[in-house]
């Protein structure tokens, strides 16, 4: 499933980038990864993504506002939060900016395929709602219409 897809990281950690990179290509799986909003902002012109997963906190720009900025350009890809520090942005700021679904670090490469891939399967079974049941590592949040 997740190898016909094509996914974008923008993380400002390079050891993230480079670990899940490594773990994708391990799966067969396309993961472009950048380390800026900049960076994501000049791939996304030219691929179209399915999935796109960002870190809040980027050097040039925070993960809200990124995802604000593709709201009109990319609106089809399944979007992900990163966050970290404790930081737990509203569900009113999730939606608002299109995010579907908050991941938490720590995680490892297994448990942000698991995420996708529960996530997928739920949205691909209900018609309004999104959901993926919340477990250590990520948060739900509801996306209806």
């Amino acid at each position: 499933m997740l190898t016909e897809m094509k996914m974008l990281l923008v993380d400002g950690d390079e050891g993230i980038r480079k670990a899940l990179v490594l773990f994708f290509e391990t799966r067969n799986c396309q993961l472009h990864a950048v380390e800026n909003a900049t960076q994501a902002l000049s791939a996304i012109r030219t691929t179209l993504y399915d999935i796109i997963i960002c870190e809040q906190l980027l050097p040039d720009m925070n993960g809200l506002t990124f995802f604000e900025n593709l709201k009109h350009t990319n609106d089809r890809a399944i979007k992900f939060l990163i966050t970290s520090y404790g930081y737990n942005p509203t569900r009113e700021e999730l939606y608002a900016t299109g995010i579907d679904h908050l991941l938490s670090k720590p995680f490892s490469g297994e448990e942000i395929e698991e995420t996708i891939i529960k996530f997928i399967h739920s949205k691909g079974a209900t018609t309004d709602t999104t959901y993926v049941e919340a477990d250590k590592f990520s948060k739900p949040i509801n996306n209806q219409h």
